[in-house]
């Protein structure tokens, strides 16, 4: 490390300082429970947030088959106006659920609230299915 250009060392030791805090943290990661369950509750919002448009947009198996830049675009910007309803709509059903909870007398607590995902798309997509059938 001593023969090259200064900012070369630097680079190199960034690179080894990079790959010191990766290690950390994965051995951090193995050994405790809490992180783990964490990420794992953060990887699983990541993949119910994709698997909406792809349910959403089952025309040509959700692949855009032209090669025109704006109507790319606006098969685009329509799947995320119907993505954003989905989670409208999930937003003000859970709402009412919890109202209705709160008011038959059940405690939900702001913590219990946090775990709810607004991603759930399963019945939505089905409706989906059905109309455009």
């Amino acid at each position: 490390m001593t023969n090259s250009f200064p900012a070369d060392r630097l680079s190199k030791a960034f690179t080894n300082l990079g790959q010191i805090l990766k290690t950390q943290y994965i051995l951090r990661y193995l050994t405790d429970a809490n992180l783990m369950q964490m990420v794992q509750l953060q990887l699983n919002k990541g993949d119910y947030h994709n698997k909406l448009p792809r349910r959403v947009f089952f025309a040509d198996q959700g692949e855009f088959t032209t090669g025109d830049y704006e109507e790319i675009m606006n098969k685009a910007s329509c799947l995320s106006l119907v993505s954003n309803a989905i989670l409208y709509w999930n937003t003000l059903k859970i709402n009412d659920i919890v109202e209705s909870l709160r008011a038959q007398g059940e405690v939900i607590t702001n913590e219990t609230l946090s775990h709810i995902s607004l991603l759930l798309w399963y019945p939505m997509g089905r409706t989906l299915l059905m109309i455009y059938s």
